[in-house]
């Protein structure tokens, strides 16, 4: 049932995930016959889940985290885009006033440009797949982008909640998360957390100076009240909603630049061809 609205490849996976189940394979190893459709993190999630009893609502949390993230990169991809266009356009602008001579003719200017383009394209796709630390520290030190990715860390650090709520103890809940977060210092931080925890320190206090401060107080009440994955669904609802306000604030910083940039491109063209159209007439 799950797969009949799937593509055809999607229901041969779950046919295969069906047959390994009624030979007596437990759901999440039968899920990882194949990689391609969850990743570790889902997979590793479901088999905790059915150990404790909560497969039901562990699929429901993963659903919902799923179209929130979906919502989350279409986002940043916008502006990721925009910047691009920004990027490409002062450069193509560039190109055509130091030429010299008539470039528009020229069929190496086109080839170059479209050449350009596809290398902005390659490596923002390189930029955001390769977590280095020497570029997250490149990029944090970028005007709004800084916020913008502790902000998305936080977010991924904050799906603890999940694990937590299948019973999972925290110390290897911190583990589970530490592998997903694609943010290389935020994952430092939680390893020496890890080791703090493990030397009988809280959590609140192990991460102390190493996150905001409401994060720090939206951890302690947690652990106060004795629920965790409470305080960490509400650290979740928090920053995303910051999260979206940052990107749109950037996104709205990003559009009439980019417009500034196509239109100037545009304009530039225009004159140039004019005054190639104007030299060409004869007299």
């Amino acid at each position: 049932m799950a797969g009949k609205d799937g593509s055809s490849s999607f229901q041969r996976y779950l046919t295969k995930v069906g047959a390994a189940v009624k030979v007596g394979q437990d759901l999440a190893s039968a899920m990882a016959l194949d990689t391609r459709y969850f990743d570790d993190w889902t997979i590793n999630l479901i088999r905790l889940a059915q150990y404790s009893g909560s497969l039901a609502e562990t699929f429901e949390r993963l659903a919902i985290a799923a179209e929130v993230q979906q919502r989350r990169e279409r986002l940043i991809r916008s502006v990721r885009l925009r910047a691009i266009a920004i990027i490409w356009c002062l450069l193509v602008i560039c190109t055509i006033l130091w030429s010299q001579g008539n470039v528009l003719l020229q069929f190496s200017f086109w080839l170059n440009s479209i050449g350009l383009a596809l290398l902005l394209v390659g490596l923002s796709i390189l930029a955001s797949r390769y977590r280095g630390r020497w570029l997250v520290r490149l990029v944090a030190g970028l005007p709004g982008l800084g916020k913008l990715m502790q902000v998305r860390s936080l977010l991924y650090f904050a799906e603890l909640e999940l694990p937590l709520s299948c019973g999972i103890s925290l110390l290897a809940a911190l583990d589970l998360v530490r592998s997903r977060i694609p943010d290389p210092v935020m994952a430092a931080k939680l390893a020496k957390a890890s080791q703090q925890l493990r030397i009988g320190h809280t959590l609140s206090h192990s991460l102390q100076g190493k996150l905001p401060p409401l994060a720090i107080q939206m951890i302690r009440t947690g652990e106060e009240t004795g629920n965790l994955d409470a305080a960490f669904h509400n650290l979740a609802e928090y920053y995303e909603g910051e999260l979206e306000r940052a990107i749109r604030q950037l996104e709205g910083v990003m559009r009439p630049l980019s417009i500034l940039a196509m239109g100037g491109l545009v304009a530039l063209l225009s004159i140039r061809a004019i005054a190639s159209l104007i030299n060409s007439l004869p007299g």
